[in-house]
């Protein structure tokens, strides 16, 4: 049998592997057997020493062009492929792609590669400009070849024979691919839909952000106390006998969801996270009684909830690098990471405490009994309220568990669980922390790797009286008032900022029109006749982005009300017109997202100023 591996590897060494990973290979546990057709097909021995055949030991060829002609790829940006094998089915696969179509080949073992570079002529695939080879790649390998690529027409394309031979490995890399990608889909729809309304809501929040305390004033003060974190996932009331058994001994941390469950069942939380922006959110204290639980709150939450909390309040730290001038204006207030979870920023905020460890509960990251949410939170008692005949609260919550698609996951109770693409994106931030402080004492719900998962009667508690609402009280009076002299720092930077805005919004308005005509003579053919007027608009387009460029103030602040624009463009996502190949129509695109920035922000910082 010929050997290929030196013509193979040169075009190899082009898609990102480089040839000297080759140099130490045991070879034992593999071997290659001929096909009744002739072709080579790789054997996996297993411990038992039975073979599993990657390939079909009859027909290679034809099995490979059985199963990827039941999809169509032509109309694909990104194609992903579990299993390079010995590539039968990754060069039917290219015949079907359109020429612009990225194709990514994820292979777990080295032998398999480098025994198909061995045994077959590859040079055609290999040459081609499409592919990228990843071989056993780490999340951020994957995350950084996946970055700018578009995602919103992709295709996952499972090779079986590779996942009968490792099928853990192939599903837990299909369902972090996903994740990415979900993520990335997540991150622009959520820009889309709430970029301004941060913005709006920080403006609105403007005194309580400079004049509260920062959440950095509880850092590192609860070394050594334990934490429960209660999310709202349906396990919770399941929880609650372990949380008021052991709330005068550990600091007890609740998410805005979680609260009111908490409260009703006669626990005061020591803590309460709240991030989300949206109205509902606010909906979940409304009409609660006074209470000594601190609220951490995110300077973009709706002014109602500040409103409607009776109780004392802290900030966190503005989480927009675009926004951190208002921090600089006032005072550093600290910042809580963000998973796009309240859970994570609860998670977050337990750690940077010191305490330890730090348990979760009600952090199902599924749809435990076929619920979204715990009995009695705010969310649960709005299906009921809205139920009727017609639409009650089981066909509400068959809608809920329908809107994504399932994805069974290992559960903690040993049975596989009901998740989905946006939970695995939680689930994979919480693996990722690899903490050993971490415990998942979840009653039930999603099996967290990489940390602890235990029932809470196996959680021994120091039995002590930490007196923890005492040094919380301790510790709020310390923080004071941090208002004096920030107000005239904070309206000097906005006046500036004003002002660059005023001067950028007709160059703007310019560069719209421009680029509007740029699109114009591209769609009809004239940007060949007429080279001049092309090159004219370049020219201009050019001097309004220096100019653009040079305003330092403004700037930041509105590319920050406009990351939709920017991703949209950025990760190669459709603008909305026909012809999204047309140059001038993405410049068109990115400077009517610019002008409407400007134009927003303009009235944003107007307001700011009068509500101080």
């Amino acid at each position: 049998m010929k050997n290929y591996f030196k013509e193979n590897i040169i075009y190899l060494e082009e898609r990102g592997i480089n040839k000297s990973l080759f140099d130490n290979i045991k070879e034992g546990w593999l071997e290659v057997i001929e096909s009744k057709t002739g072709d080579p097909v790789p054997a996996v021995l297993t411990g038992e020493g039975k073979k599993l055949f990657v390939h079909s030991r009859i027909d290679p060829v034809r099995e490979a062009e059985r199963a990827v002609s039941e999809s169509s790829f032509e109309d694909k940006d990104l194609v992903i492929v579990f299993g390079f094998g010995f590539a039968y089915h990754c060069e039917v696969l290219l015949e079907k792609c359109g020429k612009d179509t990225r194709v990514i080949i994820i292979e777990k073992e080295i032998l398999i590669l480098f025994k198909a570079l061995e045994c077959r002529d590859l040079t055609r695939i290999l040459s081609d400009k499409r592919i990228s080879i990843l071989l056993d790649p780490s999340e951020e390998s994957i995350s950084v070849i996946l970055k700018g690529k578009t995602s919103r027409r992709a295709a996952f394309v499972m090779h079986r024979g590779s996942y009968q031979v490792y099928p853990d490995y192939y599903s837990d890399m299909s369902l972090n691919v996903k994740s990415f990608i979900s993520t990335k889909d997540v991150n622009i729809a959520t820009l889309s839909k709430f970029e301004k309304t941060w913005v709006s809501n920080i403006a609105r929040n403007i005194r309580i952000i400079t004049e509260s305390s920062g959440v950095n004033i509880f850092f590192d003060r609860f070394k050594g106390i334990p934490a429960i974190v209660a999310c709202a996932g349906p396990s919770l009331t399941r929880s609650l006998d372990f949380i008021r058994k052991n709330q005068q001994s550990a600091v007890i941390v609740a998410v805005d969801t979680s609260y009111k469950v908490l409260v009703d069942n006669g626990i005061e939380p020591h803590f309460c996270i709240a991030v989300d922006p949206q109205l509902i959110n606010a909906r979940y204290f409304e009409g609660i009684k006074e209470t000594s639980a601190v609220l951490v709150a995110d300077p973009a939450v709706h002014p109602s909830l500040l409103r409607f909390f009776k109780g004392p309040k802290v900030m966190t730290g503005v989480a927009f690098d675009m926004m951190k001038w208002i921090e600089s204006s006032s005072a550093p207030r600290g910042e809580l990471a963000n998973g796009g979870s309240v859970s994570t920023n609860a998670y977050d905020f337990a750690k940077r405490t010191g305490a330890s460890p730090v348990i979760m509960v009600g952090q199902d990251l599924s749809f435990t009994s076929g619920l979204a949410h715990a009995r009695g939170s705010y969310l649960d008692e709005q299906i009921f309220n809205r139920g009727s005949r017609f639409d009650n609260p089981l066909m509400f919550n068959r809608r809920q568990l329908a809107y994504l698609p399932k994805l069974m996951v290992p559960g903690k109770n040993g049975a596989p669980v009901h998740s989905t693409s946006k939970m695995m994106i939680f689930i994979n931030w919480f693996e990722n922390r690899n903490d050993p402080d971490l415990i998942n004492a979840s009653a039930d719900g999603v099996m967290i790797k990489g940390i602890k998962n235990l029932r809470s009667d196996e959680i021994p508690f120091p039995d002590e009286d930490y007196k923890i609402r005492e040094l919380i009280d301790e510790l709020f009076e310390k923080g004071g008032d941090l208002s004096g002299g920030k107000r005239e720092a904070v309206i000097k930077r906005a006046d500036a900022m004003l002002r660059e805005i005023e001067e950028l919004i007709p160059v703007l308005e310019k560069g719209v029109r421009l680029s509007s005509d740029l699109k114009e003579m591209i769609s009809s053919g004239e940007d060949r006749s007429d080279p001049g007027r092309v090159n004219y608009i370049l020219k201009k387009l050019s001097e309004a982005d220096a100019f653009i460029e040079n305003r330092k103030s403004a700037g930041p602040m509105i590319s920050f009300s406009i990351q939709r624009v920017i991703h949209t463009i950025t990760e190669g996502y459709g603008t909305g017109d026909n012809d999204d190949d047309n140059a001038g129509a993405r410049s068109e695109f990115l400077y009517r997202g610019l002008l409407e920035g400007a134009l927003f922000n303009r009235k944003i910082l107007g307001k700011m100023k009068t509500l101080f």
